[in-house]
């Protein structure tokens, strides 16, 4: 911790104490003009209030922040969100850790520099991030802050501060496509969103795919979302002989605008429960998100004790999910 107090902070942003004070506890009443030039002085110092100070020292020793997004609208999908937190908090009751869950829009509306204050306030020095996606700048910038340490599920980045830890979604994407897609076929896969990192990975290994057996691939950003997948495979789905999708929900979407006599194969991604209501011919690369829940809370134990930062690859399962199995 360094030497700065916060009769410095206010004396450098050129605002009484007690304005930087109600700067940090996030008062409505301060101009956001005065909120930037004190939070800027803070970013620069590398201030840290007392308060916040001795909790990072007493209570930070068995707290972790769970950092996950939601939704904007409920989805079937949201089934993975649960199963990662169940994961977490199964272990977090056997180390006897304290969790924090933190949804992305409840403090989105917060600036970079309040990104950090946010966590500190709460006495949190590791945060496990569920979905990292490439255009969230105020995690992104709390990554490079090091009074964090991270673990990070879905994204390839490692570093002293950072853990990793991922199925290899390009060979599950290529493996899964490759049990449905033949010599010479014309593929649509459909995408996720731009802005993913397990986007790109699952793309790569389609891609590969389609390469080594001489495939028209033609490429549409679903958004795993199974109305927009609904809604592209209706227009031009019995073109291709196959449709490989980078989520079950768009593999979903996709089969009911084919219709039950369509002879277009079908593929999904990750394994939901979901699966085994509409029938056992998608093949899909099963996650187990429950497991990855689990092994991210250890992992965030470990750097909280001062171990070295670890890339994680953890299994995945090509299969059918069936009906039997999600009722029994």
């Amino acid at each position: 911790m360094n030497n700065i107090g916060i009769r410095d902070v206010a004396r450098l942003a050129g605002v009484s104490e007690s304005t930087v004070s109600k700067v940090l506890k996030n008062y409505p009443n301060i101009s956001e003009k005065t909120r930037k030039k004190v939070m800027q002085v803070i970013k620069e110092t590398g201030y840290i209030p007392n308060a916040i100070a001795s909790n990072l020292s007493s209570k930070a020793k068995n707290r972790i922040a769970l950092y996950i997004y939601i939704n904007d609208k409920f989805q079937q999908i949201d089934e993975i969100n649960m199963l990662y937190l169940m994961g977490a908090f199964d272990v977090a009751r056997k180390l006897n850790l304290e969790l924090i869950t933190v949804f992305h829009d409840s403090i989105d509306h917060l600036s970079k520099e309040e990104y950090a204050a946010y966590f500190m306030s709460r006495s949190v020095d590791v945060i496990v991030v569920f979905g990292l996606n490439k255009e969230d700048e105020k995690i992104h910038y709390l990554m490079n802050n090091s009074n964090f340490k991270f673990v990070v599920i879905d994204a390839p980045i490692k570093n002293d501060n950072i853990s990793t830890l991922y199925i290899n979604h390009t060979e599950g994407q290529y493996e899964v496509a490759s049990r449905i897609v033949r010599n010479n076929d014309r593929v649509l896969y459909l995408a996720g969103k731009e802005n993913g990192y397990v986007t790109d990975m699952r793309m790569e290994g389609i891609k590969k795919l389609a390469e080594e057996r001489n495939c028209i691939l033609d490429i549409e950003y679903g958004d795993f979302s199974e109305q927009k997948a609904y809604d592209i495979v209706r227009k031009a789905g019995e073109n291709y002989d196959d449709i490989v999708c980078a989520s079950d929900l768009m593999a979903i979407g996709a089969k009911k605008a084919l219709g039950n006599d369509s002879e277009v194969r079908v593929s999904g991604f990750d394994g939901i429960r979901l699966m085994g209501y509409v029938g056992e011919d998608v093949i899909t690369c099963r996650q187990d998100f429950y497991q990855i829940g689990r092994h991210a809370l250890f992992e965030a134990d470990s750097l909280k004790n001062g171990k070295e930062t670890n890339e994680i690859i953890v299994p995945y399962e090509i299969t059918k999910i069936k009906y039997k199995d999600i009722i029994s």
